[in-house]
């Protein structure tokens, strides 16, 4: 079992930080391994009445594509989730949730960051004025359930909190 022994930042940003930890392997010698520390990030899975998903087409500037995603959004430091995920939903779709429904938590990818991902069903939804920010290329879709776990097999979803958010919904669902 490798003992974490100290940790030092190395980037502060404005979303994350970075930082290097030092661990002592079995072997004794000491490793250093890059860190993002994330302050946690909400998932929601907004259903409609009739039972499609509001999903987006989301221009991911990092990888230069449009992806089909679920609407996500970073916590603010010390931000409870069920706050962010009202935020989040109004400011990337424009709907308001009248109840939100927390399914899950997990973690994004912890060999590299300690992000922790709420998902939260968002339903009795009410459509509005999407707030998204200057920097954000956002289209709604308004997608059928069974076309969205049919794209995620024909490899059309490629966004991993999107294909966990909606397989977990899937599983979870007492129709399947």
């Amino acid at each position: 079992m490798q003992k974490k022994s100290d940790e030092k930042q190395l980037l502060a940003g404005n979303r994350f930080d970075v930082h290097a930890m030092e661990l002592v392997g079995s072997d004794g010698k000491t490793y250093i391994r890059e860190v993002v520390r994330h302050p946690g990030a909400v998932l929601l899975l907004p259903i409609l009445d009739n039972g499609d998903v509001v999903m987006i087409e989301n221009y991911r500037p990092t990888i230069d594509q449009t992806l089909l995603e679920l609407p996500a959004g970073t916590r603010e430091p010390g931000e409870p989730p069920e706050i962010t995920a009202e935020r989040e939903l109004v400011e990337e779709t424009g709907y308001a949730a009248g109840k939100l429904q927390h399914l899950h938590t997990y973690f994004s990818a912890p060999g590299i960051c300690d992000e922790q991902m709420f998902l939260f069903l968002a339903t009795d939804l009410t459509a509005g004025d999407a707030q998204r920010e200057a920097v954000e290329q956002i289209e709604n879709r308004i997608v059928p359930i069974d076309q969205a776990m049919q794209m995620i097999r024909d490899g059309k979803i490629l966004d991993a909190k999107t294909i966990v958010g909606l397989s977990l919904y899937q599983m979870m669902s007492p129709t399947t």
